[in-house]
């Protein structure tokens, strides 16, 4: 009996073990056995496509639109080209890129690059070039405006206002010295040759007919602020500088403010609040400084130069700062990186490029002189279209005193043709810029292609 108990927990130990050997094995299977992860395929970016460029010429150093699809919003994936040469990406969606055409661009094609693909306009863009310079007339001149036939107007140094066709005949329209008015700072011509004067000695604007009549066309005489009609209207600071629209309303500077005079005679105030500052917003916010230069672009925004910026009033009087800041030096560059010096006179071309007239004149203790044109592109770039730099009063090549003539600003191509203490911009409707060189007494010409 005994023996049959030990045979039996004998066997009974032996199945123990057995089955558990046998778990353990299966266990040890299933361990090893790997997981397998789905691999999900990298779908690669869709190539971008080229819709259209805007403008299809363009100067070097403004900025052209580009639109289309798929473009990558990085700067780092990008390059861009324009007639062969690498250009700078202001900004970058993903239906459009803003780029500016490098100084050095020749006329060609916009390429794009992004993953590794290239793409190309279907047309040429062509890079426009500045002409030569030439002399339109030899008489003492500021402040410039132009007529719809191209006849410029500006005030000559005696207390005259001046004409000049485009072969260069200067005649007298107007006595405005005789006549009361002593400080005439901004002159504008309407499409009906009519020339308007703006008086900051009467705080009026003067509005002289084709046939030499001058009258108040808005202003009561006084230094007084009230938006109003004709003689209701009153300027408190100014005017200061004027600039007219396609439209025929007329802009100037009056103190902090900037104010519009429709061309009925309606005076209202389009940005600024009297407070002086320099604070960007809409209308009752914003704040200005006082400028002297102005310029009203083909859409009716209002360009302003304000302390060492240029800034730009919306047809609704909303004002930001586009190019410059506080810091006075000649520095190009983006936006509030770029740095003028003097900005005075302004005038704006067919695409919406502001050119500055920028000066730093000497003194005996600090010499150093420099006349500039710069030109800020619709994106706020700043470049330097001429610049004539003298590191001592006696290289100047005249003595700048009002009415003196001096050796005339040098013509040529450019590069070559210089520029004296310009006080005057302006463009006519082919696109010619004209400068007057107050320090010359001279009024330029240069055509672009």
């Amino acid at each position: 009996m005994k023996k049959r108990l030990l045979t039996n927990a004998l066997c009974a130990t032996m199945l123990s073990v057995a089955v558990t050997s046998c778990t353990k094995t299966t266990d040890a299977v299933t361990a090893v056995v790997p997981v397998v992860t789905p691999v999900t395929p990298v779908t690669p970016p869709v190539a971008p496509t080229l819709t259209s460029i805007s403008p299809a010429k363009g100067l070097p150093n403004s900025a052209v639109t580009i639109v289309g699809t798929n473009f990558p919003t990085s700067l780092t994936q990008l390059l861009v080209t324009v007639g062969g040469v690498n250009a700078t990406v202001y900004s970058a969606t993903a239906t459009q890129l803003v780029v500016g055409v490098p100084a050095t661009a020749k006329t060609g094609n916009i390429v794009v690059v992004a993953y590794g693909t290239t793409t190309l306009t279907s047309s040429t863009f062509t890079v426009a070039q500045a002409g030569a310079q030439t002399t339109l007339t030899s008489t003492y001149m500021e402040h410039l405006g132009i007529d719809a036939n191209g006849n410029v107007y500006g005030e000559g140094n005696t207390g005259l206002l001046l004409k000049a066709t485009p072969a260069g005949v200067v005649s007298t329209v107007f006595n405005y010295k005789t006549a009361g008015y002593t400080s005439v700072w901004g002159t504008a011509a309407d499409a009906a040759g009519n020339v308007y004067l703006a008086d900051r000695t009467t705080h009026n604007i003067i509005k002289v007919t084709t046939a030499g009549v001058a009258s108040v066309f808005a202003g009561n005489g006084t230094a007084t602020f009230a938006d109003g009609t004709g003689t209701a209207a009153g300027f408190v600071a100014g005017p200061f500088g004027l600039a007219i629209d396609a439209s025929g309303n007329l802009y100037t500077n009056d103190g902090a403010r900037v104010r519009k005079i429709t061309s009925g005679g309606v005076v209202t105030t389009l940005a600024g609040t009297g407070v002086v500052g320099y604070v960007d917003g809409a209308p009752g916010t914003a704040l200005l400084g006082g400028s002297e230069g102005i310029a009203v672009d083909a859409a009716g925004n209002v360009y302003v130069d304000d302390n060492k910026s240029v800034r730009k009033i919306t047809p609704t009087g909303t004002v930001t700062t586009i190019a410059g800041g506080n810091a006075a030096n000649f520095q190009d560059g983006q936006g509030k990186a770029a740095g003028f010096n003097a900005p005075q006179a302004m005038a704006v071309d067919a695409a919406g490029n502001v050119f500055v007239a920028d000066n730093l004149v000497g003194t005996t203790a600090l010499p150093t002189t420099v006349y500039a044109i710069r030109m800020v592109n619709t994106a706020g770039y700043v470049s330097t279209f001429m610049r004539n730099t003298y590191t001592t009063l006696a290289a100047i090549p005249l003595t700048i005193t009002n009415g003196t003539v001096g050796t005339l600003a040098t013509n040529g191509v450019a590069g070559v043709a210089t520029t004296l203490f310009p006080d005057g911009l302006a463009f006519d409707a082919a696109g010619n810029l004209y400068i007057c060189n107050t320090g010359a007494s001279t009024v330029s010409k240069i055509p672009f292609q």
